[in-house]
This record gives structure tokens, C-alpha cells and sequence, in this order.
């Protein structure tokens, strides 16, 4: 099964200064069946259960650093995997497989911003959607398409 990746950009300065999450955090995936709400922070992204769902963080100011610090769907957080970089720190995590097909799931990301500031911002509003699980139970490759022949070329 392929994993599910959302990538979060993330407008720093503006949420430092105090702005508002909407209009200065876009978020898009790459799922199968396309999300709703792409680019904005209300994002709800198509899973089947048990399925790998990855998100990392960009910010769109290369002088304030920030990074991913958690995700969470009841309030806590599972640990950080790989090293803390300043710049994108990826988390992963797999979707129960006993999920019920067209469940809706919000979560809350929690970033967190270096320099002097070190402030704490979350994002809750995006969601994952369970889809049912594909027939047979197994995700199966689309069939190569046939060869394509080529005119015979008269100067090789």
C-alpha cells in the first residue's frame, strides 16, 4: 500500500505576528482519490486503514525556523521519529486498521519555533476520511500498458 504524504507550509512570521491559520498554512497530499480543501488548513485527506500517512513541514521563511513537534488525535502526541532538524522534521504514523469506512478524523499539529521567540503554535482543522477497503483486500498494481511499436526508421 502507498503511503499517504502531506506536505505543510507554513507562513511563520505570520503566525508569530498573530495572524490568523487560514491564508498563512497550506497543506496538500498525495492520495489516490483526492483531498478536499487542498491548500488551506482545513485539509481532509482519503485513507484506507492501515495505511502509512506521513506529514512534514515546510516553513515559507528560510530565517524562522520551525518545526513539526506533533500530531495528535486525542491529545497526545506519539514520539518524533528521526532527528529534530530545524527545517522539516517528518512524522508518520500508521491508520488503525480497524477503522470504520467513512470515519472522519481531525487532528491538531503542534509546531514549534526557534530563535528567541520558541513559541508554540497549533493548527487543528484537517481531518483524515476513512475509505472502505478495496475489494479482495489488497491494493493490486494497474496493468502495464502493451508495447508500443515503432515504424521501422529506413536510415539505422
Amino acid at each position: 500500500m502507498t503511503p499517504l504524504n502531506i506536505r505543510v507550509f507554513v507562513d511563520v512570521i505570520a503566525l508569530l505576528l498573530g495572524n490568523a491559520v487560514e491564508g498563512n498554512v497550506f497543506m496538500f497530499d498525495d492520495g489516490v482519490s483526492g483531498g478536499e480543501s487542498l491548500g488551506t488548513a482545513k485539509l481532509v485527506s482519503s485513507v484506507w486503514p492501515g495505511q502509512l500517512v506521513r506529514w512534514s513541514l515546510t516553513p515559507l521563511d528560510v530565517q524562522t525556523m520551525a518545526w513539526l513537534s506533533g500530531v495528535s488525535f486525542d491529545g497526545t502526541a506519539p514520539p518524533a521519529t528521526g532527528h529534530l532538524l530545524p527545517w522539516a522534521l517528518q512524522w508518520q504514523g500508521y491508520v488503525p486498521p480497524w477503522s470504520a469506512p467513512g470515519s472522519r478524523h481531525s487532528y491538531r499539529m503542534t509546531l514549534v519555533t526557534g530563535g528567541l521567540s520558541g513559541r508554540t503554535i497549533s493548527i487543528a482543522g484537517p481531518s483524515l476520511v476513512l475509505l472502505p477497503p478495496p475489494l479482495g483486500g489488497a491494493f493490486r498494481a494497474p496493468a502495464s500498458p502493451p508495447p508500443v511499436e515503432r515504424p521501422h526508421n529506413p536510415l539505422q
